[in-house]
């Protein structure tokens, strides 16, 4: 007969420290008799709790403070790297998400410890070992001095530099920044690492012995990565012998036998949940379930739920096991590995769905700590990854993972833990995949874009598929799910376009609620004088930059489009004009508010450059070649494309009038009337753009010829009226002499401002350049 326990429940502590941190007024509320009077032995107790209140920490207030904290103190990636090569412990930089792998000082597993190049935290994958960068650096310090941590002779990859050099070269072709002074004498154990074939000495190697060498690399990089994955799993299976606090259990076991089975890695404790280790030994298989009332009570739950349709075999295949509490109850078990695990062994996470009456529960093991924070358990089905696994499709409920996994033929499929919400601990266990496909609701597309962008979007699919899996298996429509993955999944980036995201980017709500929507998505910060205009950065807005030849229309813009991405704007750079190395170099320097440029800040160019990929933002930089001889309708609908998939906020096109040219480049017959109407047609396309994917657009236009005296109105802008109809916003750059001297000075004017309403025709606004950092500073001259 099926085993049946009482699931106790207690009261959170949370209730306690609220308790604390009410005033005395409603204290006395609480404790008063049914006089009304406040009690007399309560008195001293309640000027003493609201005195201890006072010194209670806020724990919102206490997040936030440390995260500013590790924002001030976080160091870049290159000294991340310095730090690792001058304590000889080896490393790698992943190719996706540029995180650093390496050594974990607890466990010993090689390269199974993750430092997140976002926020530097660490995460090891085989021993929970987890913190920041500064206590993983206290633990090797500690351990290196007990001689309990290996010291290998040289970092696996590394070139030494000589004393003109400071750079570092990775197998990926990444490359890390290091000070002359820390380099040694070159390694004469075997052959220097080499990203490419530009880097043999043809004195040595050629391209046949290149490739001899690549792929003894490569085997290598397999053959590590099976021993780690065969460590993995011995350590699991050995983790159950051992006792609470790391000591032998009092059994017939032996910890020595685990040591001498694997004895590259040390012992570690995997410790369990206690409520996780009852309820799962008091769950059976459903395989395995004989009694009759049974079998009927959990066939009745799973039709409820709709997994009634998943095979039996492919329940017992993620672990799924039943269970009946004191009540009758009946519940499945979702189990959440780390890695590797037989199904007799407790898993280290629990979702548990219940059936209490006529309603459905929802239980979750570990449960949340005093603050409301849960660590992080597992993934549902990450148990059958293997190291020959290149793809992974990523779902936000169990029920859809075992939808697609059992009308797929077992293609594989994993839950995330806290389902459309973003969870940094999931990001080391997703590494090593090339293709991550997310199947999200279709009203959670938004997350799974936020999602893509710390998973690397060049690898990331999204499934824009209106049905859930299981809601496609309850309506036997199995066969729809292997068609939506094979042919409806949309790359989130595209070719022909370049990504800044190879960090991972602290996203943030930036978009205001609608009681402020007049504020938008974000407000300027370099340019303050435009939010008393604008009032804000606003979404499905068209707005048209213009000035004459010359005047830095591509210069401001490129600094206006920084202010608004380095708050958390996904912004697509579209240059027709200038090479995008240009357009970023440009950026970078207003950016760090240095010139670069010069050889004494070259130094810190690496620095800067961390910083730069830091951003809260996503930047995407369209590459022109890839759209050379495409029509107006083309490229429009490439842009559009990437707007879409990427979920960008603001489209930055410079200009209109190369765009044309770029279409008519090898177009001898085009004539004036012809882009006189590609213009009107193209704007036509962005501004129905802006308006259906609610982002927003900023078109240079340039005027048309008018004498060097003369303002900008609306009316000399190039093209048809078309361009100023369509347009929410105009600006325009003036330059005017003013004084006895006849010295040029540039005005920002705002010709047209729909929404807000303000205009500025007149020498209100002045923008004072600086030559050296290519950035302004718009003034207000009263």
């Amino acid at each position: 007969m099926f085993k049946r326990i009482v699931c106790l429940r207690t009261a959170s502590v949370t209730s306690f420290h609220r308790l604390r941190a009410m005033p005395p007024l409603r204290l006395t509320t609480r404790l008063c008799s049914d006089s009304g009077s406040p009690k007399p032995a309560f008195e001293d107790l309640l000027v003493s709790l609201d005195r201890d209140s006072k010194d209670l920490p806020d724990p919102v207030k206490k997040d936030e403070d440390v995260q500013q904290t590790k924002e001030k103190k976080l160091e870049t990636l290159s000294s991340v790297c310095v730090y690792l090569h001058q304590n000889g412990i080896e490393f790698d930089i992943h190719k996706f998400t540029k995180n650093v792998q390496t050594t974990c000082p607890v466990c010993l597993s090689p390269k199974c410890l993750t430092i997140s190049r976002f926020n530097e935290t660490i995460v090891c994958r085989v021993c929970d070992y987890s913190g920041s960068f500064m206590d993983y650096k206290n633990e090797v310090y500690l351990r290196q001095e007990r001689g309990t941590f290996p010291r290998p002779k040289r970092s696996v990859g590394f070139v030494e530099p000589d004393e003109s050099s400071y750079q570092l070269t990775l197998p990926s072709g990444s490359t890390v920044y290091v000070p002359s002074s820390s380099s040694a004498p070159p390694s004469k154990s075997g052959p220097p690492a080499m990203s490419n074939y530009d880097d043999l000495d043809t004195d040595l190697y050629d391209r046949v012995s290149y490739l001899n060498l690549m792929s003894q690399q490569e085997e290598r990089e397999r053959k590590r990565k099976l021993d780690q994955y065969e460590s993995m799993r011995r350590l699991r299976e050995e983790a159950d012998k051992l006792s609470a606090r790391g000591e032998p259990a009092n059994d017939d076991s032996s910890p020595s036998n685990a040591v001498a089975q694997a004895p590259s890695v040390a012992p570690v404790t995997t410790q369990v949940d206690p409520m996780i280790r009852s309820i799962w030994n008091e769950a059976i298989d459903l395989t395995e379930m004989r009694d009759m009332e049974d079998q009927t009570i959990f066939l009745s739950l799973r039709m409820l739920l709709g997994v009634d349709r998943i095979s039996l075999d492919t329940l017992s295949r993620f672990h799924i096991k039943g269970h009946l509490d004191s009540y009758d109850n009946a519940a499945l078990c979702y189990p959440r590995y780390r890695g590797p695990s037989g199904r007799t062994r407790p898993p280290s996470g629990l979702k548990i769905i219940r059936k209490v009456g006529e309603q459905m529960e929802k239980e979750n093991y570990p449960q949340a700590d005093d603050f409301g924070q849960t660590k992080f358990s597992g993934i549902f089905g990450y148990h059958m990854v293997t190291p020959s696994d290149k793809r992974i499709i990523l779902t936000t409920n169990e029920r859809d993972a075992l939808a697609v996994y059992d009308s797929t033929g077992g293609m594989l499929t994993v839950a995330l833990p806290k389902a459309e919400r973003f969870d940094h601990a999931v990001l080391p266990f997703l590494e090593d995949f090339e293709s991550i496909y997310l199947w999200f609701p279709i009203h959670h597309e938004k997350f799974a874009k936020d999602y893509a962008s710390y998973l690397n979007s060049s690898r990331c699919f999204i499934i824009p598929k209106s049905e859930r899996p299981i809601e496609l298996v309850r309506d036997n429509r199995e066969k729809e799910i292997n068609r939506a993955i094979r042919e409806e999944a949309v790359r989130v980036r595209n070719r022909g376009f370049r990504s800044m995201i190879d960090v991972r980017s602290d996203l943030r709500d930036e978009i205001l609620h609608s009681n402020s929507k007049m504020l938008g998505l974000t407000q300027w910060k370099r340019f303050e004088a435009l939010n008393k205009y604008m009032q804000g950065f606003r979404p499905g807005e068209l707005t048209v930059l213009t000035g004459a030849t010359g005047i830095g229309k591509t210069t401001f813009l490129c600094e206006y489009s920084l202010d608004l991405f380095v708050q958390g704007v996904r912004t697509l750079f579209c240059s027709f004009e200038m090479q995008e190395e240009k357009i970023l170099k440009w950026m970078l320097v207003q950016y760090s508010g240095l010139p670069l440029y010069r050889v004494e800040h070259h130094p810190s160019v690496e620095m800067w450059l961390d910083r730069f990929e830091r951003t809260k933002g996503d930047l995407i930089i369209m590459k022109v070649d890839e759209f050379r001889d495409k029509t107006i309708n083309q490229i429009a609908n490439a842009i559009r494309d990437q707007v879409v998939a990427a979920g960008i906020q603001h489209v930055v096109i410079d200009n209109l009038q190369f765009l044309i040219g770029l279409a008519n480049l090898h177009n001898e017959q085009a004539g004036s009337m012809d882009r006189f109407n590609q213009q009107d047609r193209f704007v036509g396309l962005m501004r129905k753009m802006a308006s259906d994917y609610g982002v927003h657009i900023t078109l240079v236009v340039h005027p048309r010829k008018t004498e060097s005296d003369t303002d900008l109105d609306i009316c000399h802008f190039g093209g048809s009226a078309r361009v100023t109809q369509e347009a929410d916003n105009i600006l325009a750059i003036q330059k005017r002499k003013m004084g006895e001297d006849g010295k040029l000075r540039k005005f920002l004017y705002i010709l047209k401002n729909r929404h807000a309403g303000r205009t500025v025709q007149n020498d209100t606004l002045e923008m004072l350049f600086q030559r050296t950092t290519y950035t302004h500073i718009i003034q207000e001259r009263k």
